[in-house]
């Protein structure tokens, strides 16, 4: 069965990375969520996507931020809830860009926070945490957060309840030597996959996460051969569910879409 993860919660219909997203997620009868996280400057591991605030997005004293804010890292977990960020700026890029968004109240949360909620879902419902981390120097150490993301999910006892994924793939041997399963994401990528593919076999992954278009019949089955699980983020068109519904997982911002489909 392909399984129904909810990209960011399903960002198209709810502020992405919020727990009324990951709520409805639930509530919709998603088999999971993909969420994003970072560090605060006092080390929480809380779950957002961008480096900084968004512009069009957070609010303080209900002024929306006009340009990027400040970076997540830079900020205490009491600092960063003091930012609004479930009602898009009405006429925003990201407004515009999310027409079926329901704007709700809602500040970052943690992940603790999310787990909280898949744990308390009436069916099993697994998180796709995405270690946010780069070489930038608006990125967490991926060491660190990595270390940090796996206490709170070991801390929580919800560690068979997550399979962690990034781009970074420091971050993800980190979680592999502590044991935890990993699928890792590739961005688009220029030609052959399976190089890539043979790189996450030789890193000890249970998953390849490629971006839709390179989950190709050809590709996937390679992967398969190795082994490996294969899901796929941002297939988000009708046309993409149907060519990719044999996959083991598909992230996506409009499950409802995909759930209509099976």
């Amino acid at each position: 069965m392909t399984l129904n993860i909810a990209h960011r919660g399903g960002a198209a219909l709810w502020p992405e990375n919020t727990l009324p997203a990951f709520a409805d997620a639930i509530a919709s009868g998603c088999d999971g969520a993909e969420l994003d996280v970072q560090l605060s400057r006092d080390g929480a591991v809380v779950v957002y996507h961008d480096f900084h605030l968004m512009a069009g997005v957070a609010r303080k004293d209900s002024a929306w931020l006009v340009e990027p804010g400040p970076r997540i890292k830079d900020l205490s977990l009491a600092a960063l809830r003091q930012f609004e960020v479930g009602r898009p700026q009405p006429g925003s890029a990201y407004a515009q860009a999310h027409p079926l968004l329901t704007p709700v109240d809602a500040v970052v949360p943690m992940l603790a926070d999310v787990i909280a909620l898949a744990k308390a879902a009436p069916r099993p419902f697994d998180l796709l945490v995405e270690l946010k981390c780069d070489a930038s120097p608006d990125s967490a150490d991926p060491l660190e957060l990595a270390d940090a993301a796996y206490g709170v999910a070991a801390a929580e006892g919800f560690l068979s309840g997550v399979i962690f994924v990034g781009f970074d793939w420091r971050a993800l041997a980190r979680i592999r030597q502590r044991g935890a399963p990993c699928w890792f994401t590739t961005d688009r990528l220029a030609g052959d996959a399976r190089p890539a593919i043979d790189a996450i076999v030789k890193a000890d992954g249970q998953g390849w996460f490629p971006h839709f278009s390179d989950a190709s019949p050809q590709s996937v089955d390679y992967a398969r051969s190795k082994g490996l699980k294969v899901g796929a983020w941002t297939v988000n068109s009708v046309g993409d569910m149907e060519r990719l519904k044999d996959l083991d997982a598909l992230c996506t911002v409009r499950p409802d879409l995909l759930a209509s489909l099976y």
